[in-house]
């Protein structure tokens, strides 16, 4: 599992909002669709593993509750993999934001193979988390101001 706890200065309904945009947007460049993203959809999209393979996924939105959290369940032949924005209030114009992505394998070679690749891209998918994270809140600051 990997987990990133962030401490952002923004607005949380701002943050959630700009969250909402990109998983519409994601829906849209898959699906040709424009909708508002809800509890329940599914939609599937062709994506590349970390090892840069391409695969379809099968994604649902398992959670989607403003402005506190979003996960999301990818379904791929090889199993599960889930993430999760959890996003917590600490006083107007700062909140935690805590990012979460596990995943459970089809069978047990490849959850073993996953946890030894993981072993060497946990670090790189941490600061890939954290970047994100970073980058809507810079850009939530400078649309803003």
């Amino acid at each position: 599992m990997i987990e990133v706890k962030e401490r952002l200065y923004v607005d949380v309904n701002e943050f959630f909002n700009q969250l909402e945009t990109s998983i519409a947007y994601d829906i849209e460049q898959a699906t040709g669709k424009k909708i508002k993203p809800y509890k329940g959809y599914k939609y599937k999209k062709v994506m590349k593993n970390k090892v840069g393979c391409k695969g379809e996924v099968e994604i649902v939105i398992t959670e989607l509750t403003p402005p506190k959290c979003y996960s999301a369940s990818f379904k791929s032949i090889n199993g599960f993999n889930k993430i999760s924005y959890i996003i917590e209030e600490i006083e107007e114009y700062c909140i935690d934001v805590t990012y979460r992505e596990e995943f459970e394998g089809n069978s047990k070679s490849i959850d073993t193979n996953f946890k030894l690749m993981q072993f060497f891209y946990k670090r790189r998918a941490r600061k890939r988390a954290s970047k994100i994270l970073r980058a809507i809140e810079s850009y939530l600051t400078q649309n803003n101001n």
